[in-house]
Formats: structure tokens, sequence, C-alpha cells
């Protein structure tokens, strides 16, 4: 094959390439969501809080916080009967589909049921997104409800019927019991980090997508179904595998040499875009050690961090956020089929922060390829061929 490549730079899987331009958030040395330092977020703020300055450019005063909590609790305690209806014959199937792929599906019903067929104003816009942010947790909580056969619960609330923020109420219902305050920051602080992440794969899908003149349930239809690839949002859940392979501290070189050896990819090590380590892992790592301090999780986090130290002699390589997520997720006592939900549920923020963007200052995203197929080639002539005359059958 002829290399007729053109001149404009070729770089595999779009690495460093700068494909637009954002106000959400920066990877400048650092990440920053609007401006502010993640780890800060994560120690300082609630997830309502983080959500709405991805939405509305700022952090929000208390009366907003209060009214935003509201509005994002009323939208996952109010999910569509068609929605639920749409997803119990594939929950009854042997086996269920996956839970990925029920939240694609059932965004694409939300949709439908939103009638969202082109994009609205900015308020529209803004108005559909706090209610995905509420909608899709409820919607992961229904389909565990009817994958393991029970009638789906009523969303949590707070006392005297108080909304109840999205960490505590989401924990409560993927667990069946209620968290504590602890565990709410905890899982609280996951859903910051994994709120948004500039252009990564799924955001960028779904960019492309409204870039078209689609709707914003489409865009994050997109998202979701780049976010379930193991190369992506997959890993968490595939980190957890990983360790229970290994099973003990004194297995892990031997495992990893294994693994290298085969040319097997070692999931929640390595970042396209931070090459000295993913601060969000150093900042989840730290907090997942101090939950498992003196409980038999303390195990867990003795064989992981074995196991870093051999990726970094061997490869040079540092954990990614994955790394340190899928054990808290497993310390919280949440079953390994959600985790990549959870990550979901998070990057609902910044997918829809960054579709009200794309939509706001649209240019249809058309990058060109460079071709490495055959040079031009001529058409052979035709020759004529004869056809049997008709027998009448």
């Amino acid at each position: 094959m002829t290399d007729t490549t053109s001149p404009a730079v070729h770089s595999p899987g779009l690495a460093g390439i700068v494909a637009g331009r954002t106000a959400i958030s920066s990877l400048d040395g650092r990440l920053r969501y609007r401006g502010y330092a993640v780890e800060d977020l994560a120690a300082g703020a609630d997830f309502e809080q983080v959500a709405f300055l991805l939405l509305h450019g700022e952090l929000p005063t208390a009366d907003q916080h209060a009214a935003f909590v509201r509005r994002v609790w009323q939208a996952a305690a109010a999910i569509d009967p068609a929605v639920v209806a749409s997803l119990a014959p594939l929950a009854h199937r042997e086996p269920a589909a996956s839970v990925m792929d029920a939240l694609r599906t059932a965004v694409s019903v939300l949709g439908q049921v939103e009638l969202d067929n082109l994009p609205g104003n900015r308020s529209v816009l803004v108005a559909e997104a706090e209610r995905l942010i509420g909608q899709v947790p409820a919607i992961l909580a229904a389909w565990l409800d009817l994958t393991a056969g029970r009638p789906v619960a009523s969303w949590p609330a707070g006392p005297g019927g108080e909304p109840m923020p999205l960490a505590r109420a989401l924990l409560a219902r993927l667990r069946g019991r209620p968290a504590s305050d602890a565990e709410t920051r905890l899982f609280g602080t996951t859903l910051v980090l994994y709120a948004e992440h500039e252009f990564n794969a799924s955001t960028f899908a779904a960019r492309t997508v409204v870039s078209t003149g689609s709707d914003m349930h489409s865009g994050i239809c997109a998202g979701i179904a780049a976010l379930k690839g193991p190369l992506h949002g997959g890993a968490n859940e595939q980190v957890l595998d990983q360790l229970c392979e290994i099973g003990s501290t004194d297995r892990a070189e031997a495992w990893v040499n294994e693994r290298l050896a085969a040319k097997r990819v070692i999931m929640g090590f390595g970042h396209r875009v931070y090459k000295d380590g993913d601060e969000r892992a150093v900042l989840l790592g730290r907090l997942a050690r101090e939950t498992a301090r003196g409980t038999p999780a303390e195990q867990l986090e003795d064989l992981a961090d074995r196991v870093a130290a051999i990726m970094l002699e061997r490869k040079g390589l540092k954990p990614n956020l994955d790394w340190p997520a899928a054990r808290v997720y497993h310390a919280l006592g949440l079953p390994v089929r959600v985790f990549t939900p959870i990550f979901v549920v998070a990057r609902m923020s910044g997918w829809t922060a960054h579709i009200i963007e794309q939509i706001g200052d649209n240019r249809l995203i058309r990058p060109m390829s460079a071709y490495i197929g055959p040079p031009p080639r001529t058409l052979p002539p035709q020759r004529d061929q004869e056809h049997p005359r008709d027998q009448g059958h």
C-alpha cells in the first residue's frame, strides 16, 4: 500500500492534538474545574456543588445549593414509568443486559419521553442536564431492583421527606441500607473526582454527536457507549478482578511478570495525559488506605501498594484514578458491576456541561484522515455479458 499522507500532522488516537476550546476544565499541570483545583473541591465541596459549578460556571450560594439539591432529588424521585417499563423485559432475560447497556437504553427512552429532538436554548439545556444528573442514578438503582426480581424502591428522602443529597441517596439505594456520614463523604469524593476530565474519549464522543445539531440525550448515549469500553471507564471493574486474581502480596511479582510477558494490559496504570502520575489517584489512594486501616481491607491495600511498586519499577507507570476507586467501592460494599455505572453518574455533570458548551458555540466536528490505501487505479472495461433468453419462468 502507498502512503499518501497529507502534510497535516497525523497523531494516532489524536494524542496531543488540540481539538477544541473549553472553559469547563483544564489539565495544565493539575486538574481544575472552572479554575478550582480538583483536590480542593474534593476536600471542601459535595457533588451537587461541583455539578452546579460545571453547569453554571460558579459555585452555588447556600440557597442555590439547596435549590439544586432539591431539583436533582425531584428528578431522581420521579422517573417516568415508561422508562422502567422499557427496561423490565431486558432485566428478566437470562442473562440480563449489562448495566451500561441498560443505562444507555434508558437515556434513549428518556429522550423520547421528553421529546428531545433538537437542542433548545441554554435554559432548556440546563434544565435537561439537571434532570439527567438526577435521573441516571435513579435508573441505575431501579435496574438493580429489576434484575434482582424485586419491586423498584422509591428514591430515598431525608427526615420529614426532605431532599437527600445524591451521594447519600445513591449509596443507600445501591446497598439497600443507609450510609453513614463517613461513607457518604468517601463516596461523594469519588463522584467529584470522576465528574469531569476535559476532552476524554466519552466527552469528545458526546460533543461530536451534538456538533451535528443532534440533541442532548443522543450525546449522552454516545458518552455512555464510549465509557463502556475497558480502555476508558470499564477499567475500574477490571482493577478489582485483577487484585482478586492475584490474591496475596507474595504472588504479586510473579503475576505482573506473567502478565507483562504475555503483553497483556494491566488495568489501573498509566494515562494518556498524566505522564508523572494522576493526582486524583494519589488523593483517593490516601483515602482508601485511611478507610481500610484496622480492617480486613488493609490486606487489599497492601497488595495494591505492592503491585503499584512493581509496575513503577518494571514499566515506569503510576496508578490512575481507577486503581484506588475500585478498592474504595469494594470497601463500601458495592458490587463490581456498578463500578463503571457510578462513573457514568458522576460524569453526567461533565458531559452535560460540555454538550451545552458545544451547542452554544458550535461548529461541526469533522476531522480529516490520512489515506494509506492503494494509489489511484482505473476501473477495467466491462465485457458485454450475454443474458439467457427469457424462458417464461
